[in-house]
């Protein structure tokens, strides 16, 4: 695994935890990862440990990321 996937697991790992003391089903709970600034390479990266939902900031720079990385069917 990479960095991007080792610190998603550990991210993960917590959130489970919180919602086991907050008495939340996890499944229900989504995972939003700031992209803000990180390359394209990076988010690819976090895709392919599993993560689907990104946000921006910026218009331009998810105009960007968007165009590369079009193949990504789940990413939103």
């Amino acid at each position: 695994m990479g960095e991007v996937a080792d610190r998603l697991a550990l991210v993960r790992e917590r959130l489970a935890r919180a919602c086991d003391r907050a008495g939340r089903d996890p499944a229900r709970v989504r995972l939003v990862a700031v992209s803000k600034t990180k390359p394209p390479e990076v988010v690819r990266e976090a895709y392919e440990a599993g993560q689907r939902d990104f946000g921006e900031s910026y218009a331009q720079e998810l105009r960007d990321k968007a165009r590369e990385l079009a193949d990504l069917a789940e990413l939103r």
